[in-house]
């Protein structure tokens, strides 16, 4: 029997598991888009742009651990997806992009001639985006239509996932082929694994260590592994500490969690780490965000075992990772816990170190800045807010300063989640996400934000009162760019450059956009009104909107302060020599000899 191409690639996504796709509609993907329209199993959705598509197919992907389809036009409509992509690329989650292009016959690949275009909004994406993708394909051989979306969601959920890319020219869309000629894929991809006898060493190695901890990173939540690991955990009685920049990543009301660490990170997780003599670094790659630039004084009396199914990442820190396992996080989890046959418990008297260091320092140390009853302070906001989050709350965040607080603090309960692209760190990821998060929990979402990166896509805001979308939006208004501003002031004796009114930048009056797109709206302008109005907020039916007018002055802190010297060369300073600087009577205790 013969069937459409277009037909074929959808029914092959939805044999696949994939039944969800984000979409903008357009000429070079009729055919696709007439394709959808008919699939009576594929559920779609419209965004207001491809951008907005591709990140919020994203969280969608990083909430539910399932993968999404993105179905865009060619030229601009390929072009505008790219920061999503990336997103995904960067932060090892799988997604699907299916993108229409000009007739191949009508191509510049077609023509052999090196030409810029020839067809109407012509472009080669494929080039473009080989650097973003783990794989991405041109299809102009009908027959393979099958066997390409089967190996590109193979390649896209298999060892470290991460996004892929099938471009579909238009004459090849509607293209009929008999079923029966279809090729199929065959996934021979096997995840990699390590012996029994190294996991046996790893073992020993633990057990010895007077100080040993483990560090946790992305992988954990992207790869849905938060059950796993607190089975080992039974076992295994170690402190833990959360990757850098990573709220998400676990809860805080776990007795053997010690809260996150990094560059802009609580404080007591870089103190553990610093005097740790063992660590055990799961799904975290270790990035400069983790260890600060002085890489050789990041753990300097630690042997570093390192678990991860990249094997290329341990690589880029030379020589101190001691021990490396190129394995599968969930088969590790799972392996592991069989070897500890025994439980193995941290030192009592390195316990008590981690048990004084947690209680000494505050996730909400930023609260110092706060400038009396004026505007609101990110720290304080966070500490109410937390108060008032039910156990199960989804939260999406924006780019911006108060989401960099979020990620300091983390969440508190096992069913809380605080969605964030922080390694990309767009600005516009905030309604998009929110919107993935809603669509695969078919629940209730909070969207946490700043003016600044709202603006980026605030043409979603229609698409989530036109859906009636559970979506409560809280946008920080603090003139622009804060983060901006501040490095101004660290770097660049004040001068302010594109980043508030008197220097170009402007963002609208919220309550005059919440009208326009008819939203209930609120304000919180001081510390004192938090609670009266996130108990609003609460009570309100969404889609609905509070403006929170945030201190002008709010830095991230605690964290680590580079400085330029007399040569404009950046230089950095110890992972535990954060800014607040603590004392030297406090160093002496807390920096173990």
């Amino acid at each position: 029997m013969k069937k459409r191409i277009a037909d074929i690639i959808f029914d092959t996504l939805i044999e696949l598991g994939i039944t969800d796709c984000f979409t903008v509609v357009g000429g070079g993907a009729m055919h696709l888009n007439n394709a959808l329209a008919l699939n009576k199993n594929m559920t779609n959705h419209f965004n207001h742009h491809e951008q907005a598509c591709a990140m919020a197919a994203e969280a969608y992907a990083r909430y539910s651990g399932k993968m999404a389809a993105v179905c865009v036009t060619s030229g601009p409509g390929t072009t505008n997806t790219l920061t999503g992509v990336m997103g995904a690329w960067v932060d090892s989650i799988p997604m699907i992009v299916i993108s229409g292009n000009v007739r191949y016959e009508t191509s510049i690949e077609k023509s052999g001639l090196p030409l810029r275009y020839r067809g109407l909004q012509e472009f080669d994406i494929i080039n473009s985006i080989q650097n973003m993708t783990k794989y991405s394909k041109v299809l102009t051989e009908p027959n393979d239509v099958k066997y390409e979306i089967q190996k590109a969601v193979a390649y896209a959920t298999s060892g470290r996932r991460g996004p892929v890319w099938i471009d579909v020219p238009q004459d090849i869309q509607n293209t009929l082929v008999e079923e029966e000629n279809l090729k199929h894929f065959e996934n021979d991809m096997a995840l990699p694994s390590a012996p029994k006898d190294q996991y046996e060493k790893i073992r020993e190695i633990i057990s010895q260590a007077k100080r040993p901890c483990i560090l946790i990173g992305s992988g954990i939540q992207t790869c849905h592994l938060e059950n796993e690991l607190e089975k080992l955990l039974l076992k295994l009685q170690l402190p833990v500490v959360g990757g850098a920049w990573l709220g998400d990543i676990f809860y805080s009301e776990h007795p053997q969690y010690y809260g996150l660490s990094g560059n802009a990170g609580a404080r007591g997780g870089n103190f553990i780490l610093q005097n740790s003599d063992c660590i055990l670094v799961l799904g975290n790659s270790l990035s400069y965000k983790q260890t600060g630039y002085d890489l050789d004084s990041f753990a300097p009396h630690a042997h570093i075992i390192m678990v991860d199914v990249d094997e290329n990442e341990y690589l880029k820190l030379g020589k101190k990772v001691n021990t490396f396992l190129h394995c599968d996080l969930k088969e590790f989890l799972s392996m592991f816990e069989e070897v500890c046959d025994t439980h193995i418990s941290a030192p009592k008297d390195w316990r008590v170190y981690c048990n004084r260091v947690k209680e000494t320092f505050s996730p909400f140390e930023g609260k110092q800045t706060a400038q009396g009853n004026t505007r609101v302070n990110k720290y304080i906001f966070w500490e109410t807010f937390l108060e008032y989050m039910p156990e199960n709350t989804l939260l999406a965040l924006g780019n911006s300063s108060v989401a960099m607080g979020a990620n300091q603090i983390g969440r508190r309960y096992k069913g809380q989640r605080m969605i964030s692209n922080y390694i990309c760190g767009s600005m516009g990821y905030d309604l998009p996400a929110a919107i993935g998060v809603a669509i695969a929990a078919k629940e209730e979402v909070i969207c946490v934000t700043g003016d600044g990166s709202i603006m980026m896509n605030l043409q979603e805001l229609h698409t989530i009162k036109y859906k009636q979308l559970p979506i409560k939006i809280i946008i920080f208004e603090n003139e622009g760019y804060g983060a901006i501003r501040q490095t101004c002031k660290n770097f660049f004796n004040g001068i302010e450059f594109g980043c508030s009114p008197k220097t170009g930048v402007s963002c609208p009056e919220f309550e005059k956009v919440a009208n326009a797109f008819g939203y209930s709206y609120n304000c919180c302008k001081t510390n004192s009104e938090l609670q009266k109005k996130l108990e609003w907020l609460s009570n309100e039916s969404a889609p609905c909107i509070l403006e929170i007018k945030q201190q002008l002055d709010d830095p991230v802190l605690p964290k680590l302060m580079s400085k330029l010297d007399e040569d404009g060369k950046m230089t950095s300073p110890k992972l535990h020599d954060m800014y607040p600087f603590v004392s030297d009577k406090e160093m002496k205790w807390l920096m173990l000899e």
